[in-house]
Order: structure tokens, then C-alpha cells, then sequence
């Protein structure tokens, strides 16, 4: 792992910066997401711009803390120029493809920086696929090419199942787009590594000609009435719960005035005007 260099520092720098100011300025928030029916409506910005904002602290800090690992080696072989490159293709790519499977759900949302920093890990892997990675809090390393697959057989299986709250599709297209843009500025790595190529190549070819032609193998029917709880319902959950509240809020000031109101309810208040 190597320091960061200038480019790492202000990709960093932005997402923190970007998501603490969406964090406390809900209008924000909502304005930069991405949600499919505002897409429709000419808003692509926010392909973009829903990757510098997060669902909360944590998901900020293992989104950069993934990025920091990595970033900083890759932006050395790479130069600044095609390291930025890399990290914009793979956040398109990464939303791209959450679109793609999501585009008749007008009220799908997603955030964070995920796609982009799946592709600096493949960007990584396909360049040093002999380093030894280990997945957090794990005591054992192995090689990362076989990270790699693991990767995108899990992140295929997730898209399935659509069962957790983890943004699948993106973390993928953001995978898959860093893992073709590496091989195009450096084509002897397949040479140099040839097998590590076909192990991620092929299967990401697969899933890509699928997706486009035969959508439909990738979606299951559990049959037992079970929904998919993924972090886009648990968001908006959240908005519905925060609506409740605020009414419920405004109803006893209306009865009883504001001096009625205790000191967090006062905060609630003041996050949400």
C-alpha cells in the first residue's frame, strides 16, 4: 500500500466533503441520488453525482477506506490523468448497469462511491494479480485473482437474490468497466497474466451477454411472497418514518405551541428546515 498522491487526496477530499453537507441538508441529499424517474426526466447528472454521497458514516468509511488501499499504487502506474480516468469510468459503469437493471422502477434510489472503488480493486487485481489480499477482519490472504472471482460470482448470486442491502448491480458494472478499461491502457497484461485474464474475462463476458439478452435467468421468483430488502427500501423507510415524525411535530405545535416542544424534537426540526 503507498500513499496517496493528488488525485486519491481530492477524490477523497470530495466525498467527505460532499456527503457531511448532504448529510445535514436532506434537499441536497435528494437532489444529487440517483433515482431512475428523474434520470427519465433529463436529471443524468446524477449517474454522477449519486456516487459523492453516501447512506450514512459507515458506509462513507468502508467505501474510502477501500479506495485508500488501493488508490494509491494504482495512481503511481497509471499516472493521475488515466487514474482519474478509471475511477469516473467505473462509477459510470457501476450506474450504468443499476440502471440498466432498475429502469422500470421509477422510484429506485442508490447511493455512494462503490462503483468506482470496484473498479480500482479490479484495476488493481488484473495488474498485480499475485498480491495477497484478505477481506476485512478475515486472519488469511490469498491471492487477489482469486478475489477477483469470487467477487464477481457473489456479486452475480447477490443480483439474483436481490435479498440484502448491498447496491450489487453497481459494485459489478463499476468491476467489470475498471477491469476492460486497465486491459485497454495496458493490453500485455494479457500476456503477462493470461489465466488471471480468462478467470475474470470470461465470466464477466457472460454475465454482460445475459444481462443485455436474456435478462430474465438473472431474476428469481422465490415463490413464498418474500420481497428483496435492499438499502434503497430501507431508505425510503426511512424518509416515510421521518415524514411521520414531523408531522406528528408540527400537529403539537399547532395545539400546544412551541414551547412544548423538548430539546430533540427542536433539533428535528431544525435538520429538516
Amino acid at each position: 500500500m503507498e500513499s496517496l498522491h493528488l488525485v486519491g487526496m481530492v477524490l477523497i477530499g470530495l466525498n467527505v466533503l460532499i456527503s457531511w453537507m448532504a448529510f445535514r441538508n436532506s434537499l441536497l441529499f435528494e437532489k444529487l441520488l440517483l433515482r431512475i424517474g428523474n434520470i427519465k426526466a433529463g436529471q443524468q447528472y446524477r449517474l454522477v453525482t449519486s456516487a459523492f454521497v453516501h447512506a450514512d458514516w459507515s458506509h462513507l468509511f468502508f467505501n474510502l477506506f477501500s479506495f485508500f488501499i488501493f488508490a494509491g499504487r494504482l495512481e503511481e502506474e497509471l499516472g493521475s490523468v488515466w487514474f482519474l480516468i478509471l475511477y469516473f469510468g467505473s462509477l459510470l459503469g457501476g450506474s450504468l448497469l443499476a440502471w440498466l437493471f432498475h429502469k422500470d422502477n421509477n422510484d429506485y434510489r442508490a447511493v455512494g462511491a462503490s462503483g468506482a472503488v470496484s473498479g480500482i480493486v479490479f484495476a488493481y487485481i488484473v495488474m498485480f494479480p499475485d498480491e495477497e489480499l484478505s477481506l476485512m477482519l478475515l486472519p488469511f490472504f490469498f491471492p487477489a485473482w482469486i478475489y477477483g472471482l469470487l467477487f464477481i460470482v457473489y456479486s452475480i448470486y447477490g443480483i439474483r437474490r436481490q435479498n440484502d442491502n448491498i447496491g450489487h448491480e453497481a459494485h459489478l458494472g463499476g468491476a467489470i468497466t475498471g477491469l476492460f478499461i486497465t486491459l485497454a491502457l495496458q493490453p500485455q497484461l494479457t500476456e503477462s497474466h493470461p489465466m488471471t485474464i480468462i478467470y475474470l474475462v470470461v465470466p464477466s463476458l457472460a454475465f454482460l451477454v445475459v444481462s443485455f439478452f436474456k435478462p430474465q435467468l438473472l431474476r428469481w421468483n422465490f415463490g413464498d411472497g418474500t420481497e428483496a430488502h435492499t438499502q434503497d427500501d430501507r431508505y425510503r423507510e426511512k424518509k416515510v418514518q421521518e415524514e411521520q415524525e414531523l408531522n406528528r411535530i408540527l400537529e403539537k405545535v399547532k395545539h400546544s405551541g412551541t414551547d412544548a416542544l423538548s430539546d430533540a424534537e427542536r433539533r428535528f426540526l431544525e435538520d429538516n428546515f
